[in-house]
């Protein structure tokens, strides 16, 4: 469902919610986020509740005050979606089904720098409102219940996506990072590929870690470098009783709804957190429960492609999951991804069940990587 709106009505929707926002806010309801030191982010939020949950999941990216931010986040709790849009955007703004979307554009607005990012979309099935005006995004959501903020987070890290993307040599990507010694390795892969696995049982056995699901990459010159974003991990119940002796400072959160995996706050492993940190290789796991002991293979051309490929298509999945598909915007993404990575080695690294195996050869493999940058 598309609604066209004129400049004039869209200002006086957007100021009335600001109003509305800054009216139930407390003054001191405001924080940053340093987004490896590219872009800092003001999030200015309604409810106490909300800046609780930030900083636990952005813990590590927190920082102090700025006067000028390059783009401003307001985070309201809003207890009936559905009636907040019909009453804000018009009774007009009917829903269809549980499951949809409802697209609005301003008629002469430009949203130059911003293409990919629908002016307003309401997402019912997530129980969300959220849309942006240049660089200010509107985030709603119905509860700041950890599962649940994780889960709907997704667009939340949507938001920081769209900031970070129109930096030609820096991204926000679906992807985790550890590494010894200053040696980074950037493991790519879609879910369930065991990506998060191998990264979380790195940082508990002492590596230098950057993220086990999102992160930032930045290209200088011929050098890439990775700096965290997250400061939670998700772990399946199965994966939290193999890895229950090793969790130490990690804290439990509560149970997601994606497959009933449990939520960790990692924030306590700050020493073992690295920005700006050097990827040497990049590596592609494969589980294969039949191999008696994991080992690391160099990639040929059309595997270095296809974890290419899973990179870019695992980010854009989480990016788009719950918004509009712009094919251009997809397609200069994807280029970029290639062109930020195409320099580097890539392995595929064979995964076996013992976990802790992995590790060890995850960490022999990082030995044999030299110090010098990226070709």
């Amino acid at each position: 469902m598309v609604k066209y709106y004129s400049t004039e009505r869209w200002k006086a929707i957007t100021d009335g919610l600001k109003e509305k926002i800054l009216r139930s806010a407390d003054p001191d309801c405001v924080c940053y986020l340093n987004l490896a030191g590219l872009k800092t982010v003001k999030v200015v939020y309604g409810d106490p509740e909300a800046y609780k949950l930030i900083s636990r999941e952005f813990a590590w990216v927190l920082t102090d005050p700025v006067e000028d931010p390059d783009a401003t986040v307001f985070l309201w709790r809003e207890p009936d979606v559905r009636s907040f849009g019909e009453n804000l955007f018009g009774s007009e703004l009917k829903y269809p089904g549980e499951d949809c979307y409802s697209l609005i554009k301003v008629t002469d607005l430009s949203l130059e720098g911003h293409p990919a990012w629908p002016t307003a979309q309401v997402n019912l099935d997530s129980r969300t409102i959220h849309f942006s005006d240049g660089d200010t995004y509107y985030y709603g959501t119905e509860s700041f219940d950890p599962g649940k903020w994780i889960a709907e987070g997704h667009l939340f890290v949507q938001i920081l996506f769209r900031i970070m993307n129109g930096m030609p040599s820096s991204k926000l990507v679906h992807g985790a990072c550890v590494g010894v010694d200053g040696n980074g390795v950037l493991i790519c892969a879609r879910g369930q590929k065991g990506k998060s696995t191998l990264a979380v049982t790195s940082m508990l056995d002492g590596f230098d870690f950057v993220s086990e699901d999102y992160l930032l990459l930045e290209r200088e010159k011929d050098s890439l470098f990775a700096s965290p974003l997250y400061s939670i991990m998700t772990l399946s119940p199965f994966m939290y009783d193999k890895l229950y002796d090793s969790l130490g400072r990690a804290r439990f959160m509560g149970v997601g709804p994606f497959k009933g995996k449990y939520l960790f706050d990692i924030s306590d492993f700050r020493d073992q957190v690295k920005w700006h940190y050097p990827i040497k290789a990049c590596v592609f796991p494969e589980i294969t429960p039949d191999a008696t002991e994991p080992r690391v293979e160099q990639c040929g051309p059309v595997e270095k492609n296809r974890a290419i490929t899973h990179m870019a298509h695992s980010t854009l999945f989480q990016m788009w999951s719950h918004g509009f598909k712009q094919k251009q915007a997809d397609q200069d993404f994807m280029l970029s991804i290639i062109g930020m990575l195409k320099g580097l080695d890539f392995y595929r690294i064979i995964l076996t069940p013992d976990i802790y195996a992995n590790a060890e050869c995850l960490r022999s493999f990082v030995g044999t990587l030299n110090h010098s940058g990226c070709r």
